[in-house]
């Protein structure tokens, strides 16, 4: 198919794109509350499977003023 400019069905197909676009963006403004527990779960599950690290800077510090006592 050989795209031929048509103004008025441009202008058409323009406004109903914005339209859900409009529509899109509010259904998900509006569905943060079935989501949220979602995004809570997969945060969760994001931390449990970071490795486990030694806190370093608690022991950096301590050691360097017993080395000055």
């Amino acid at each position: 198919m050989i795209y031929t400019p048509n103004s008025a069905a441009d202008a058409q197909l323009l406004a109903h794109s914005h339209e859900i676009v409009r529509e899109s963006m509010a259904l998900l403004r509006n569905s943060d509350h079935l989501v949220s527990g979602q995004r809570l779960r997969d945060e969760l599950e994001q931390e449990r499977r970071k490795p486990r690290r030694r806190n370093i800077e608690r022991v950096g510090p301590a050691t360097k003023l017993q080395a000055h006592n």
